[in-house]
């Protein structure tokens, strides 16, 4: 009897345990497996292109091709325009150069003659403004003569008398000297 009471605890003892645990390892092992395949599948899967991706990337490149040419041609208008708009300020330098020395030659020449003129105005004047000063110098030792009265002598020479009553003699060189009192 013992014998038969062993045999079943035996199936139910621990080596049934142990299947049941090695299974349940296993599974979850399996499980696992099968997860990080499921999710890689779906990482490195390949994708069919839609109609509507190969419509865009013919759009893409169809406007990219569009603004290349678009900036091919503006790059070669620009350095058109850019080139004629140095040929014309060039020429605008060019022109204005020739003017400015022709200006500058004429000035010249007009200046020259006006030196000219000025200075023979210049000397006409001087000449005149001597005579005047000759002349007033001449009235002024007068109107100093006359002004002054003759009131002595004082070695050899007249004394005058001035209008604020100071004395004086004219001496050799024809200058006043003033005698102290």
């Amino acid at each position: 009897m013992k014998s038969q009471i062993a045999s079943p605890i035996r199936l139910l003892g621990s080596g049934h345990e142990n299947k049941k645990n090695k299974l349940l390892r296993l599974s979850k092992k399996l499980f696992l497996l099968s997860f990080i395949f499921i999710a890689s599948n779906a990482f490195y899967g390949q994708t069919t292109k839609t109609k509507e991706q190969a419509t865009v990337e013919k759009t893409t490149k169809i406007t990219k091709k569009k603004a290349d040419k678009a900036t091919k041609d503006s790059k070669a208008t620009a350095d058109k325009t850019k080139k004629e708009a140095k040929k014309s300020a060039d020429k605008a330098t060019k022109d204005s150069k020739a003017t400015v020395d022709k200006t500058v030659k004429e000035t010249k020449k007009t200046a020259d003659k006006a030196t000219k003129d000025s200075k023979t105005t210049a000397d006409k004047k001087t000449k005149e403004v001597k005579k005047e000063i000759a002349k007033s110098s001449d009235k002024s030792k007068s109107a100093a003569k006359t002004a002054d009265k003759v009131t002595g002598e004082y070695n050899g020479k007249k004394v005058y008398t001035g209008p604020q009553g100071g004395k004086y003699y004219i001496n050799s060189n024809g200058n006043k000297t003033y005698i102290k009192q």
